[in-house]
């Protein structure tokens, strides 16, 4: 009685009452190969959008493993490379081929079979040789499968091999694929060696007789379907590791139509920003990668600037509040000096100079020429000031012991270019007599350090001096 697989209902021949039957390979291997595919395929293109952290393996953890070319080797924490399966592949080849000519119990042919993978090199390839001197298509059945997808035999033409008059293979069989298929495809072989297919796929009954082919005598074949699900327990494995490692309840003992649906469910990260983006301490996610740590430096509270004579620098980060630069209503031109330039303010202010002081005028009076070009008649004394940093302009004198407004009679005013003049002379005006006097240049003179004018009153004067 035939018996089905419990999770996927993959047909399986019982070599002890299934030995009569007609092996349809249909049912037994077509069939099979579809449900695989298909549920592997689905599987695969889930594990595409799925990041996986996946730790080194071992017998008890699934992971990353170590690839390894050796055919005698018994170590169990690495896996096969391609030229080590090629490469065991010749070994049984090298004794299929001496049992090929063996017989059953009752006479009836072996059945073997010789799994074969290709890669294509070249993109819209179509034709791929049988890398298998034995094969004969007139006596043997081919089974094709592109990137796991079986192919049709209206797919595909095969083309038989050739060999000399004395059975020296001179070309080896090949394939020729309707259509081609991209570099890097893997186009995968099956050659059941004395195996011809009847009508509907049909296997004569006489190769499967009872007892000529117990199960264990298949070669390959169980092997194959036994790895077929040690690849889907273990992708299995992986993909309940990876959810369970997000954060997705998932077990291996759920089955992948359960499986499917939680990983269709994940979000996966995407964005583009960076750890120069992030806050430092902080974990983030980006279309590269999962819990990435941020760099920029957290300075704490902005706080305020007040500006100084030197230039102050705060360090580039992250700051929780404002940064505040003080400024101040009175950066304005109007308030800087010409030709000096503030924080990008270009001054517009002409500075007058200005300067004040009490000063005792001499004790012995001395002449002094009037308007007119004479001594006066009456005495004065001079008030001389030195050590001013300009030549004044307007000069203003009065005493202080003279300021009730009844007696203001002893102020002398000088208004330079802008005062009055007489015969070319510039004169000062002492308010007392009402007399103008010369600034002669002698007997009173303004100089770039100072002056000398003539007053009424021996006494002290308070004197404002303007450049």
């Amino acid at each position: 009685m035939p018996k089905q697989t419990p999770n996927l209902n993959l047909f399986k021949v019982d070599g002890d009452t299934d030995g009569n039957d007609t092996f349809n390979v249909d049912v037994v291997l077509n069939d099979n190969w579809d449900k695989l595919d298909e549920v592997i395929g689905e599987v695969r293109e889930e594990l595409e959008n799925v990041v996986v952290d996946i730790p080194l393996a071992s017998l008890t953890k699934a992971g990353i493993v170590q690839l390894s070319s050796a055919t005698d080797s018994s170590a169990e924490d690495k896996a096969a490379t391609p030229k080590a399966i090629k490469d065991a592949a010749l070994q049984s080849k090298s004794y299929t081929d001496q049992q090929i000519n063996l017989v059953t119990e009752t006479g009836i042919p072996k059945l073997v079979s010789y799994p074969l993978k290709i890669i294509a090199t070249s993109d819209n390839q179509t034709v791929f040789e049988i890398p298998l001197d034995l094969f004969d298509v007139n006596t043997d059945t081919l089974l094709v499968s592109i990137n796991r997808a079986v192919l049709d035999p209206t797919q595909y033409t095969v083309t038989n091999t050739i060999r000399s008059g004395d059975g020296e293979v001179t070309q080896r069989a090949k394939i020729t694929l309707l259509s081609g298929v991209s570099s890097t495809s893997e186009v995968t072989m099956v050659v059941l060696k004395n195996v011809p297919l009847g009508e509907g796929g049909a296997i004569n009954g006489a190769v499967l007789a009872v007892d000529s082919v117990p199960i264990n005598r298949v070669n390959g074949l169980q092997g194959q379907i036994d790895e077929a699900f040690q690849a889907g327990n273990e992708r299995k494995a992986e993909v309940v590791a990876a959810l369970v490692a997000i954060g997705v309840p998932a077990s291996t003992s759920e089955t992948w139509a359960q499986i499917i649906p939680k990983i269709s469910a994940v979000i996966r990260a995407t964005g583009n920003a960076t750890a120069a983006d992030v806050l430092a301490g902080k974990t983030f996610s980006n279309a590269t990668g999962n819990n990435l740590i941020g760099s920029i430096p957290n300075r704490g509270v902005g706080g305020t600037i007040t500006p100084g004579t030197t230039n102050q620098t705060k360090e580039a980060g992250y700051y929780s509040s404002a940064l505040t630069v003080l400024g101040d209503p009175d950066l304005v031109a109007a308030n800087i000096r010409e030709g000096m330039e503030i924080f990008g303010v270009i001054g517009a202010l002409k500075p007058e100079l200005y300067a004040t002081g009490i000063t005792q005028s001499a004790m012995t009076s001395a002449e002094f020429i009037t308007a007119r070009g004479v001594p006066s008649s009456y005495p004065h004394y001079p008030v001389q000031v030195s050590g001013l940093s300009f030549k004044p302009k307007i000069l203003a004198l009065f005493s202080p012991d003279r300021t009730n407004i009844n007696q203001i009679t002893n102020l002398i005013v000088y208004l330079g270019p802008l005062g009055y003049t007489f015969d070319g002379w510039e004169m000062y005006d002492m308010s007392d007599t009402g007399s103008n006097y010369r600034v002669d240049g002698t007997a009173s003179y303004i100089t770039e350090t100072g002056f000398r004018l003539a007053a009424q009153y021996n006494t002290t004067y308070v004197w404002h001096a303007f450049a």
